[in-house]
């Protein structure tokens, strides 16, 4: 390529740049950041709440890429051996408080990231009962062996069912239900109470 397409390039960049400060908008229309904003930013930087409230023409993650563009960002905490060491220890028994109280310099997204790229994981909820006895039956023994409702869903080839828990804003799809309960090896029955006259 000659010098003159790279020159051609040059002249329009600084055309765009000009046309860019003149309107006060980017190409694609966005608000260019003033110099009054870009203080604020570079001032109170890493407290990213109080700089959407001073700006809150600015969304939060627009506000976080200028605070990195500008070096003013804050460093991210690289986790150091001992220190996932003890995140393993405490995030499969300890509260998220006592978690938290652990690693004051972290938040509870980035310590569940960190967790998720190291493998670790928290105990499984307990399944919300329904009052419905062959579901609950079906939800207590896909908990005994330890088998999530996506898991289920897979196995039964039931799409969603069991994961969106249908049941809870629908009639129940007895169906679906007694697939999955013969997959567990399991048996649904009638039974009337007798009756006294």
């Amino acid at each position: 390529m000659s010098l003159a397409y790279y020159a051609r390039n040059a002249a329009t960049a600084e055309r765009n740049r000009r046309r860019m400060r003149r309107e006060g908008v980017t190409m694609n229309g966005y608000k260019l950041w003033t110099e009054e904003e870009k203080e604020i930013v570079r001032r109170l930087s890493p407290d990213y709440d109080a700089i959407c409230k001073l700006i809150p023409s600015r969304k939060r993650r627009s506000i976080q890429h200028m605070a990195s563009a500008m070096g003013v960002a804050g460093e991210k905490h690289l986790y150091t051996a001992a220190e996932i060491s003890k995140l393993r220890r405490l995030y499969s028994t300890a509260t998220w408080q006592e978690i938290l109280e652990a690693f004051p310099f972290s938040d509870k997204e980035r310590l569940k990231g960190v967790a998720k790229y190291h493998g670790f994981r928290r105990p499984r909820k307990k399944f919300k009962l329904t009052g419905d006895q062959p579901i609950d039956a079906l939800l207590e023994k896909c908990a005994a062996a330890n088998l999530s409702l996506v898991d289920l869903d897979k196995e039964c080839r039931t799409k969603n069912y069991f994961r969106h828990c249908n049941w809870r804003s629908k009639p129940p799809n007895y169906t679906r239900i007694v697939k999955a309960i013969k997959l567990l090896e399991g048996q649904m029955r009638a039974e009337w109470p007798s009756d006294e006259f």
